[in-house]
């Protein structure tokens, strides 16, 4: 009898790319564009600069230089968030003095980090809903492989956007943790739960770790979703940005982040599509569960359609996990080429050490 533990799947920004949806490196090559061209970004640029030329120096103080330094649209939000907190940040104490020249930039109280840091939140929520929503119908390969093997798809996902969310329907659901849409119907984590002799299942269970752009937080604090998104401000984004807040007690991050460790512990294969291994937290999660059992695999779904691009895709990633490069596996193409490739159970349950699953 077949056992849906043992494949679970990660979504990373790369998966939504050929959806017309940026990844995090876009995202700052469309910031940089508009404060190049754009009046009312202009005003930003040599705050920007100031910021991004800081970031690049710290990294270079720890010995790392281009393009080995992380920097992307999560790097520059999380930056702007820490230093808009100003006195209230526990470090401020021991610190002497702002640079001189960034406390000019940021004006009275950090004014214009907020305001850049809001500007920034609002076109990324614009760069998540594309006006073409067909472009993502590729997605529809989890509806086929989920009806091939006949089980709920355990999906955990670094990504803001509602791609995989539109597939849901009365005969394919999709559980977030919503019993609807609007604050009445607050998140429950025991939505996530199999109850025997309860309701059926849903197709897919959907953790969002890094939160939706489709999130909101009444004045109780409990969160619900809506369906547009225009009437979220900026500064209410549910959105998680930078290491410290992933494992916030606040539901549902520190729920998600569990459930990803336990079912990776259980899984003999992980499927990653567009995940450019740049989060250290997933990637401890993920190195745990590979370094516990010998025979788990990786399946790396990125961007590689050569050869010496796939062995050399998976040295990094062996690398930047530390474990076994055996245990990595790249796929030859993108995520759009993958969820449309035919029998895809059979693909997968191929890459499964043999004897190792129940399929």
């Amino acid at each position: 009898m077949a056992q849906y533990k043992d494949i679970i799947f990660l979504l990373g920004a790369g998966a939504s790319v050929e959806a017309q949806i940026p990844a995090s490196g876009e995202m700052i090559d469309k910031i940089e564009h508009l404060l190049k061209t754009d009046e009312k970004w202009k005003t930003y640029r040599a705050l920007y600069d100031h910021i991004k030329s800081a970031i690049y120096y710290a990294a270079g103080l720890k010995g790392l230089f281009p393009p080995d330094v992380q920097y992307n649209i999560e790097t520059l939000v999380n930056t702007l968030y820490e230093l808009e907190r100003n006195e209230e940040h526990p470090l401020y104490p021991f610190i002497a003095s702002w640079n001189s020249r960034f406390v000019s930039l940021a004006e009275a109280e950090f004014a214009r980090v907020k305001e850049f840091r809001r500007e920034i939140l609002t076109k990324l929520k614009n760069w998540m809903s594309p006006d073409d929503t067909s472009k993502a119908n590729y997605y529809r390969g989890l509806v086929t492989l989920q009806r091939d093997i006949n089980f709920p798809i355990q999906l955990f996902s670094l990504n803001y956007d509602l791609c995989v969310e539109r597939l849901n329907n009365n005969d394919f659901r999709i559980e977030t943790g919503f019993a609807g849409i609007g604050p009445q119907f607050t998140w429950d984590w025991e939505r996530f739960e199999e109850v025997d002799n309860g309701p059926p299942a849903p197709e897919v269970y959907l953790y969002k770790l890094h939160g939706s752009i489709n999130w909101k937080r009444d004045e109780s604090k409990n969160l619900y979703c809506v369906e547009q998104t225009e009437g979220i401000p900026a500064e209410s984004m549910q959105l998680i940005f930078g290491r410290e807040f992933k494992l916030e007690a606040a539901d549902p991050y520190l729920f998600y982040a569990y459930q990803l460790r336990r079912f990776s512990l259980q899984a003999k294969l992980i499927v990653s599509l567009g995940y450019g291994f740049g989060d250290e937290h997933v990637n401890e999660i993920l190195a745990q569960a590979l370094r516990r059992e010998a025979t788990t695999r990786l399946y790396v779904v990125g961007n590689c359609d050569k050869p010496d691009c796939i062995e050399s895709k998976r040295q990094h990633v062996s690398s930047t996990l530390d474990v076994n490069v055996d245990q990595i596996l790249v796929h030859e193409g993108k995520t759009k080429q993958f969820f449309e490739t035919n029998n895809l159970k059979n693909l997968l349950v191929d890459q499964i050490v043999p004897g190792d699953s129940e399929f």
